[in-house]
């Protein structure tokens, strides 16, 4: 049996010993230098010039006085005497007056560094999303002798790394890469619904600040995505799912802030419904003259499904191409108005029920393809103040027999119809035509779609 313990060299009593309690209070005085340690300090290098008896300390490198030679360990002050104690790699202090803890490595005390910690909290509790939190009136990020940086990154294009401002815990003002690689500013004065002041392009550093007038010149063709169950109008709509906007009216204010150059902009849909309440999406040119295309899915329309209560579509200016859809309303506006100077091409789209598909306001119907009704509506085609449905290789299929209450197509005012190269498939029901006020409608030989004969008057023509 050796004479001491082999952990804190505790000394044992032996066998047959005499004065039991001299070895007995030896160790207790040990434990009572070491177990519980807190000290004074873990700097001091030479003894206090005072010191109360049981004070105790961890004696810094290059101790001196009479410290000296004992570096690292602790020193207790017992009986007017300090007493040594070598520690062992792995013990834990607490120095006053703060409590910091220091752990001693077998070379030195010293503060643990914080490594792979699950959580931290200063001033604050942490929680599984938040990891890191600290509530306090300043926080300072020092330099180590030179300059200093501050990194966020993000795993993918398409995700975020940014700075949010907020009051009360709601979004006021938000910098960074949200969505792309583009560096953007954007300000809210809920936290819901956002504006984008300022966006820098990362592929040019081509500035755009949208608020003040100042436009984006696109140097290639650009597409914005819509998802309404991933996306989010905060997002910068540059990417598929969660990038992608929320809504088909925040992807139409980017088209608008634009300067197109000529290229053309494309709103991706992705499958899903898009019920547009009362309010129809306005959908403007982008300056610069390029072709605005609104694709839902060319391979199966009715995976997209446009509705409303009013119209669905006005198209204010510009040239706007509509493909891959189903469009349908439940009131008696019509699904698609299309205003002065605007032109709209059409396929791959299938006509619900409505109170009139295409109402054409002085603007123009061009395009070739092939589209699809299967629902009933006032008319199809309506052509109004100078309209014009230009001439076009349009194959339209019937399907379901819909029922045109007015007629399948009412030109006035002026309006002009081309059916030159069209081509009707499937039956209708109601009026074929109606034409007056001085409107011509060119049947080019196609009978148009109905089961009842077409009417002229007011100076209207059927040719």
């Amino acid at each position: 049996m050796t004479d001491t313990s082999p952990v804190l060299a505790l000394p044992y009593i032996q066998p047959s010993q005499a004065q039991k309690h001299v070895t007995h209070n030896e160790a207790l005085r040990l434990l009572d230098a070491i177990v519980q340690l807190s000290v004074l300090s873990f700097t001091e290098t030479t003894p206090p010039a005072t010191a109360g008896e049981g004070d105790r300390y961890l004696v810094a490198s290059n101790a001196g006085g009479d410290w000296a030679g004992h570096d690292h360990a602790v020193a207790v002050f017992v009986d007017g005497a300090w007493q040594f104690i070598a520690p062992m790699p792995g013990w834990v202090a607490s120095v006053a007056p703060g409590q910091t803890q220091v752990v001693y490595d077998g070379a030195r005390w010293a503060v643990p560094a914080l490594q792979d910690v699950p959580r931290l909290g200063v001033g604050a509790t942490p929680d599984a999303y938040n990891r890191l939190v600290v509530a306090s009136d300043a926080v300072l990020f020092n330099n180590a002798g030179a300059g200093h940086q501050v990194k966020i990154n993000k795993a993918a294009e398409g995700d975020t790394a940014s700075l949010l401002f907020q009051t009360a815990f709601g979004g006021r003002a938000e910098m960074g890469t949200s969505g792309s690689d583009d560096f953007a500013i954007k300000v809210s004065a809920d936290g819901a619904n956002w504006a984008e002041a300022l966006r820098i392009e990362a592929a040019s550093g081509r500035v755009t600040a949208p608020v003040s007038g100042w436009r984006e010149q696109l140097t290639a063709p650009r597409v914005y995505y819509v998802d309404p169950l991933q996306g989010g109008d905060g997002q910068s709509g540059r990417g598929t799912g969660a990038a992608a906007f929320a809504s088909l009216g925040r992807a139409m204010e980017e088209v608008v802030r634009l300067d197109s150059a000529g290229h053309a902009v494309t709103v991706q849909l992705a499958d899903g419904s898009y019920d547009l309440g009362a309010s129809p999406v306005a959908v403007s040119a982008a300056l610069g003259g390029g072709l605005v295309e609104l694709v839902g899915n060319t391979g199966d329309p009715d995976a997209v499904t446009m509705t409303a209560t009013g119209s669905v579509i006005e198209l204010v200016s510009g040239r706007l191409s509509l493909r891959g859809m189903r469009i349908e309303t439940s009131g008696a506006d019509p699904a698609i108005r299309v205003l002065p100077e605007a032109v709209l091409e059409v396929d791959e789209v299938v006509f619900g029920a409505a109170g009139g598909h295409l109402d054409i306001v002085g603007g123009r119907v061009e395009g070739a393809g092939s589209y699809v009704i299967d629902g009933d509506a006032a008319y199809h085609l309506r052509l109004s103040q100078g309209a014009v449905l230009a001439r076009g290789m349009q194959t339209v299929t019937l399907a379901n027999t819909p029922d045109f209450a007015t007629a399948f197509v009412t030109c006035e005012m002026a309006g002009q119809a081309d059916f030159s190269g069209h081509g009707f498939t499937g039956t209708a029901t109601g009026k074929r035509f109606d034409v007056s006020s001085n409107a011509v409608v060119q049947s080019g030989g196609t009978v148009l779609p109905g089961d009842i004969a077409g009417t002229t008057h007011s100076g209207g023509l059927y040719l």
